[in-house]
């Protein structure tokens, strides 16, 4: 078995292929060979030694028979009586031969008489009309003539020899032999059973070798998936060495199983650093791998590999209703907010992400739950809001005090001045209602900025909201300021109130206009982001731009560079996008221009 293991199992099955079917094949025609050459050879053998005795027989009779008829006196009798005396002569003649050959049947046909001499007394017609066809055509061409008849004919050979006298043939020699009398067939029958021993031997060796052969090779096989299932338990028990090919495989089987218990620790490493729960299950919902987090974080018992998702956790946990949906529909879900509570006294706050996890090809492996626990967070960022809204009431306080200080002055300074003439003047009172206009503007605005409308959101077109806005704008300031659109045309609904957007982009406009006095460009640009799910709209001007210094406060109410300005139009703009889901960004250059961009959801 060793020596026979060092050959691979393609050669040793080419090998076994060849002496199935070549070497018997082969065998089989060398074999037919031998039979037919020794057929051939036997049958030569006979030839020769039935031309032997026609010729002996040819040599014995010296005198023509139709002379030996004149000679003695026979040539008036009858036919009988001449028979008789050709007979007694001839066949002495005859058996003189079969003492020398006495396998051969030999006698001889003589034409005038129409009798066959073979050594008897039968002198009647004692031949086939087989044998008197072979006469006459042997008479007929004056030459010699040989018969083989098969078994189905008697198995004989027959030799036809013309009996020719003065130039005249008076009959035929005829020498034959039964080839069943000499053993012809025993002897064939002898070398086919030689062949046929030795064809059978070969074929038998092969299918031998062939249950040897696959006998070991299903042994092998079953040794390898016997590792297979081991290596399902624990990837750090290799196969041991095999030989050939199989040898081969076992040794990628090994490699394989090396290359995955490493990816295994990187991965176990891996997950136990990341500071978010993974949980992996297959496409029946079983699970596959769990971090360490994960199982602190939802209380999961230690070797949870193996149970299904939903004996894990609640059934009314909204979690399985998105493990389950992703699973069937194959559809993602990130970024969802889950309030979780297992079984402690404060509930949790997690980021969920559940994402399918398919092969290259496209084929439903399982899915992937992600969850970050958001709660220290959002405690944290709860309070750092608590702290910006004090600071931010703080600066509101001021901003108040001082917006309204300043129309509170001059108002009471005119009731002083009426009170020492004790009469108001028109100029006085246009003063006075100028100041309580604007402190009911004031009010008004940081009414809208502290508590702002609710956002009624449906599906609008945004274009068609600038463009209605931009008519107002050229009506207004026809010649001075110079709007350009370039509004995409495959934009989508985006989800907004058309009232609270239509004040985000007055505020912007005007902001626009203020920083241009001497006139300029307004540029409004829209465009789809498909792999945001976002409609962007651009507002960008030509005027004297903002210091980087004055970036970080343009949002604050109350903030304002200009003498006049309140600092509430950006601030209410900010809360309105904001309320819409949206985010707003400024970039701008001192001397060169601003541009405000609007996110919205699509």
């Amino acid at each position: 078995m060793g020596s026979l293991h060092r050959f691979f199992y393609g050669n040793r099955i080419l090998f076994l292929v060849t002496l199935l079917l070549v070497l018997p094949v082969f065998l089989t025609v060398y074999m037919m060979h031998i039979i037919k050459n020794s057929e051939l050879s036997l049958l030569e053998h006979q030839k020769a030694k039935l031309n032997q005795a026609a010729y002996l027989l040819d040599q014995n009779l010296t005198v023509s028979l139709d002379d030996y008829l004149v000679n003695n006196g026979l040539e008036g009798k009858s036919r009988q009586e001449k028979i008789i005396a050709l007979g007694n002569f001839v066949n002495e003649k005859i058996n003189s031969v079969k003492r020398e050959y006495p396998e051969v049947h030999i006698g001889l046909y003589y034409a005038p008489l129409h009798v066959f001499f073979d050594g008897t007394s039968r002198f009647d017609e004692n031949f086939s009309l087989r044998r008197k066809k072979a006469f006459e055509d042997t008479m007929a061409h004056r030459k010699s003539m040989v018969q083989n008849l098969g078994p189905e004919e008697g198995g004989i050979i027959e030799i036809y020899r013309p009996f020719t006298r003065n130039g005249k043939v008076e009959g035929v020699i005829r020498s034959a032999e039964y080839l069943s009398e000499v053993g012809y067939y025993g002897k064939r029958r002898h070398i086919e059973m030689i062949a046929y021993s030795a064809i059978a031997v070969v074929v038998l060796t092969g299918f031998g070798g062939a249950i040897y052969i696959f006998r070991d090779l299903v042994m092998q096989v079953r040794f390898i998936r016997q590792g297979l299932k081991t290596l399902e338990e624990d990837l750090t028990k290799t196969m041991p060495e095999a030989h050939g090919e199989l040898g081969e495989i076992v040794e990628g089987i090994n490699g394989f199983a090396r290359r995955i218990a490493e990816l295994n620790l990187y991965t176990e490493t891996m997950l136990a650093v990341i500071d978010e729960a993974i949980v992996v299950v297959n496409a029946g919902g079983k699970v596959v791998l769990a971090n360490n987090l994960a199982r602190e974080l939802f209380a999961l018992p230690e070797g949870i590999k193996g149970p299904m998702i939903n004996e894990l956790f609640p059934k009314n946990s909204p979690l399985i209703d998105y493990l389950q949906r992703t699973l069937k529909e194959e559809k993602a879900f990130r970024d969802l907010m889950l309030n979780w509570n297992n079984g402690q006294k404060n509930s949790r706050q997690l980021l969920l992400s559940i994402l399918p996890l398919k092969t290259a090809s496209g084929q439903l492996l399982g899915a992937v739950i992600n969850c970050r626990d958001l709660t220290e967070r959002m405690r944290l960022e709860e309070k750092v809001r608590r702290q910006e809204r004090l600071a931010a009431l703080g600066k509101l306080v001021t901003g108040v005090a001082h917006e309204i200080r300043n129309p509170l002055t001059s108002i009471s300074c005119y009731i002083q001045h009426w009170l020492q003439n004790n009469q108001p003047n028109a100029q006085a009172l246009a003063t006075i209602q100028r100041e309580i206009a604007r402190l009911d503007y004031i009010v008004e605005q940081l009414l809208y900025f502290t508590k702002p409308a609710e956002a009624r959101l449906v599906q609008r077109d945004l274009n068609v909201l600038i463009r209605e806005l931009t008519e107002f704008f050229r009506e207004m300031h026809h010649g001075k300021y110079n709007l350009l659109l370039d509004l995409s045309t495959d934009l989508p609904p985006v989800w907004m109130d058309a009232e609270q957007m239509e004040r985000v982009v007055v505020n912007i406009i005007f902001n626009a206009i203020q920083a241009m006095p001497e006139g300029g460009t307004i540029s409004i640009t829209t465009a789809y982001l498909p792999d945001r799910h976002q409609v962007a709209m651009t507002i960008a001007d030509t005027g004297c731009g903002i210091p980087k210094e004055n970036l970080a406060h343009l949002f604050d109410p109350f903030y304002s560079t200009r003498p006049k300005g309140t600092g509430l139009g950006l601030a209410i703009a900010y809360e309105i996008v904001q309320a819409h889901g949206g985010q707003i960004e400024v970039e701008s250059e001192v001397g060169k221009g601003t541009r405000f961009t609007v996110y919205l959801r699509a």
